[in-house]
C-alpha cells in the first residue's frame, strides 16, 4: 500500500528516469508535468481520505464476526444537544466515543463530567476546530492538542489517548504532532454526515444500508436532528442483533 515515504520514494526514482531518458533522447516535458500532477493527487488523496493510512496509522473499523459497532460523536460538547445524546445512550445502555473540542469544553465542563461519569470515552479534536488546521504548523497543532488534553485533565482527572483529525483531514506537520503526543488515531468507516443533511430520514438510510460489523460510526453532538437518527438508529441496529460495544473493546 503507498504511503507517504514510498509515494516520494517512487516520485524520485520516476523523476531521476526521466531525467536520465532526457539526457539521452528527446522526453517531452509534458512527461514531467504529468508525474508531477500525478505526484500532487496522490498527496491530495492521502490527505482527505483518511482510510487510506497515506500519512498516519489510523484505525477506522475492526473486522470481526460478532456483528459489534462503535459509535462515536465529534465536536462537542454542547450544553443543547450532548445531554439529550448522553440520556438516550444512557436509556439503550450505549457507550460510545467523544471526541470532544477543547473550546468547546470550556463552557461544558459539567457535561464532560457526565460523559466520563457514565463510562464513555473522551478524546482530542483539537482546541479550535479550525477550518485552517491542516494548513496550521506541527507546533501550532502540538499547542492545540496540548490545550485540548489539559483541559479535559484538569476536569476529568484522566490522560487523554485517541485522537480524530478536525475533517479527517492528514498531512506530514499532523503526524509530526500525534507522535509527539502518543495518540492512537481513530477514522470511521460509516459517516452519517448529519452536518450536511438535514434530512433525519435521509441520515438514518444513510447509516442503516451501509452498517456492517466492526464499524466505526461518526455522528456529530452538534445536530439537533441527531437525537431522533440515533434512537431509530439504536432500534435498528438492536433489532438486526448488532452489538454496541465502546471504542476501546471494538479496536
Amino acid at each position: 500500500m503507498l504511503n507517504f515515504k514510498t509515494t516520494n520514494i517512487l516520485f524520485i526514482i520516476l523523476f531521476l528516469a526521466l531525467c536520465i531518458l532526457r539526457f539521452f533522447a528527446f522526453v517531452n516535458i509534458i512527461f514531467f508535468i504529468l508525474l508531477l500532477v500525478e505526484y500532487l493527487l496522490l498527496l491530495t488523496y492521502g490527505s482527505v481520505f483518511i482510510n487510506s493510512n497515506f500519512y498516519i496509522k489510523t484505525i477506522c473499523s475492526k473486522t470481526n464476526d460478532n456483528k459489534e459497532i462503535a459509535i462515536t460523536f465529534d465536536d462537542g460538547p454542547v450544553k443543547e444537544i450532548t445531554p439529550l445524546i448522553l440520556d438516550m445512550l444512557k436509556e439503550f445502555d450505549v457507550k460510545a466515543a467523544f471526541f470532544c473540542i477543547g473550546n468547546n469544553v470550556i463552557n461544558n465542563k459539567s457535561i464532560l463530567k457526565q460523559i466520563d461519569n457514565e463510562g464513555h470515552i473522551i478524546g482530542n479534536h483539537s482546541f479550535s476546530h479550525s477550518n485552517y488546521f491542516d494548513l496550521f504548523s506541527s507546533k501550532k497543532m502540538t499547542e492545540e492538542l496540548i490545550k485540548t488534553e489539559d483541559i479535559i485533565f484538569q476536569t476529568i482527572g484522566k490522560k487523554v489517548t485517541y485522537f480524530r483529525p478536525p475533517y479527517g483531514v492528514t498531512n506530514p506537520a499532523l503526524k509530526k504532532a500525534v507522535n509527539k503526543m502518543n495518540y492512537t488515531v481513530i477514522g470511521w468507516s460509516l459517516r452519517s454526515f448529519d452536518t450536511k443533511c438535514k434530512d433525519p430520514a435521509k441520515i438514518l438510510s444513510r447509516v442503516t444500508k451501509k452498517l456492517k460489523s466492526g464499524d466505526i460510526i461518526l455522528f456529530h453532538d452538534i445536530n439537533p436532528e441527531i437525537i431522533n437518527v440515533l434512537r431509530n438508529f439504536i432500534k435498528y441496529a438492536l433489532s438486526n442483533n448488532y452489538k454496541f460495544v465502546r471504542l476501546d473493546k471494538l479496536i
